[in-house]
């Protein structure tokens, strides 16, 4: 390849037209689009792995070493310890009796003599320190016996999902800074270092506080990975390509769920699973090797020479350097760019663009509007993504099926955005998904297969809705506001996805329809409230807040 010369206005455009060229079709364009979107597979993984790896166990109890100790069964233990008149599969609590007094009897002694006794109350297993849960579980297969992670200790269970998506709340604040202070190839490295050692301590942790640690750090790490690779994907490709392409990323998300569910079935030792899952993530050793930095972000930063030689494949000649820097230099044609900002400025004008949001009540309606919908999204996504033990479904069909919904939950929504605007496009989906979740309620319990079949179609609703809602977001919001509208926005999503764990987990205990109920009322709730938003189909983006209020008086 020649290398061109100089233009009158430097190295900036001769780059930028090779990039076009490079990214529109050729090896460069396939080198990209393989290394960014392959590490979203492994992002799936970690997103359901908890229906595995906090696998409750058919039944638990708690063992009182004295009564077996004296020659008695586990279930004549039971029949004295246990409060009420059934021995249910999973018993938290036992009778509060002189245990050193009955070990001194046989089972049908004891028996006899608790029956002319007031029953005493009914305390925690543990409250006596010799006591222990018997896990009716191989050795293994979760989490939940090696930690004890049952009755006072569930919530414990619970944060280890809970985990992943602080570490995605943390992660996404922190790579997008490297990302765009130190460039998209750090952050991604350090995305991908950071999954590497966050896993391994998954694996080989024999802490719980460790493991939780490593969870978040894998969620911290996904954010990393999921936000460098896409910005460096869609900064850098041909405007043909974007569309597909970046649904192609999108849909390598749920198949990181297949695979996941292939591993899990063959695997069914939580640690051996863990590792099946962390190792795969030595291949982005690879992907750091041979992923290039964004050229457009060095353009962005003045550092033409290195996007030269990416774009190129070979430094810029003597000649062209200098001619392009004796035009960078001329002060009569500069760029024009403003000296870069402090931290002190850029944080008032953060507070500034965030104070925007709630400057007029339009405005004001529009945030908490969207807050309330991307929190309940989220909150859902997870719940029918964990949901399976509630629903009395096979964890492994269950799992699959949740990421082969996702496939075409992905790229419907292009077609429906084709035919109808954001505001119905999102309407019906809240809808349809809504219905599903509640009609889960006239549906006996033991018709599980019935059930996941109308969850699974909520699911799908909430999934394409993602797609139209993000895209109404952006287009609700004037330019200068605009990212802040989305920002906090996520962050919303982020407080559902951490309150979905603890709904599933807690609140399903009391009734195994509650995290549906919930899922299907508060989804309703966001559909009919998009209703009250703009549509933005047709309608061109503002630039200013100003415009907003001078075109809502316009047309009262």
């Amino acid at each position: 390849m020649e290398a061109p010369t100089a233009s009158e206005s430097g190295l900036k455009p001769i780059i930028l037209d090779e990039l076009t060229k490079i990214g529109t079709s050729g090896p460069w364009l396939w080198k990209i689009f393989i290394l960014c979107v392959t590490p979203n597979i492994l992002n799936g993984f970690h997103v359901s792995s908890y229906v595995f790896l906090g696998a409750l166990p058919e039944s638990y109890y708690c063992v009182v070493p004295e009564l077996l100790a004296a020659g008695w069964t586990p279930e004549q233990m039971r029949n004295i310890s246990t409060p009420g008149n059934t021995l249910p599969a999973h018993s938290c609590g036992i009778l509060n009796w002189n245990y050193t007094q009955l070990s001194q009897m046989d089972f049908e002694e004891a028996f006899h003599y608790v029956q002319d006794l007031t029953q005493p109350d009914t305390v925690s297993c543990r409250q006596h320190p010799e006591n222990y849960y018997h896990y009716e579980q191989d050795e293994g297969v979760s989490i939940v016996p090696e930690w004890d992670l049952v009755c006072e200790n569930n919530v414990w269970r619970t944060t280890v999902q809970v985990g992943l998506s602080i570490g995605k709340f943390i992660g996404a604040s922190l790579f997008g800074v490297i990302s765009d202070k130190f460039g998209r190839k750090t952050a991604f490295v350090g995305g991908a270092f950071l999954y590497l050692v966050s896993g391994f301590l998954t694996v080989f942790t024999q802490n719980y506080f460790l493991f939780l640690l490593g969870r978040i750090g894998l969620g911290s790490s996904a954010s990393g990975l999921f936000y460098a690779a896409f910005t460096l994907l869609t900064e850098n490709i041909a405007l043909k390509h974007r569309s597909w392409m970046s649904i192609m990323f999108t849909i390598s998300y749920p198949t990181g769920m297949l695979i996941l569910t292939l591993f899990a079935y063959l695997l069914p030792m939580w640690r051996s699973l863990q590792l099946a899952l962390i190792l795969p993530g030595l291949l982005l050793i690879v992907h750091c090797y041979f992923l290039d930095e964004s050229p457009r972000w060095l353009v962005s930063k003045n550092r033409e020479k290195r996007a030269y030689t990416i774009v190129f494949g070979k430094k810029p000649n003597v000649d062209l350097i200098f001619k392009a820097s004796k035009k960078v230099d001329d002060p009569a044609i500069g760029d024009g760019e403003a000296p870069p900002s402090n931290i002190a400025t850029k944080l008032r004008n953060s507070f500034r663009e965030f104070a925007g949001l709630f400057s007029t009540w339009t405005l004001r309606k529009r945030i908490l509007i969207c807050y309330f919908v991307w929190c309940v999204t989220s909150m859902s996504y997870y719940i029918t993504a964990i949901n399976a033990d509630n629903l009395s479904a096979n964890r492994y069909l269950y799992v699959a099926f949740t990421g082969l919904v996702d496939i075409p939950a992905y790229i419907i929504p292009i077609f429906i955005l084709k035919y109808t605007g954001r505001r119905m496009s999102s309407f019906g989906l809240y809808l349809a998904a809504g219905l599903s979740l509640l009609a889960v309620l006239a549906i006996p319990k033991e018709q599980s297969t019935l059930i996941v079949a109308f969850a699974m179609f909520g699911r799908f609703g909430i999934s394409a809705v993602y797609a139209v809602l993000t895209l109404h977001t952006a287009e609700l919001f004037p330019t200068e506001i605009r990212n802040s509208a989305l920002g906090t926005s996520s962050t919303m999503a982020h407080v559902g996805s951490m309150a979905a764990p603890y709904i599933v987990d807690l609140l399903g205990l009391i009734a195994w329809y509650i995290p549906t109920t919930i899922c299907g009322a508060s989804i309703l709730l966001a559909g009919f409230l998009s209703l009250l938003q703009p549509e933005t189909a047709n309608r061109d983006l503002r630039d200013h807040v100003q415009q907003e209020d001078e075109e809502k008086k316009a047309s009262a």
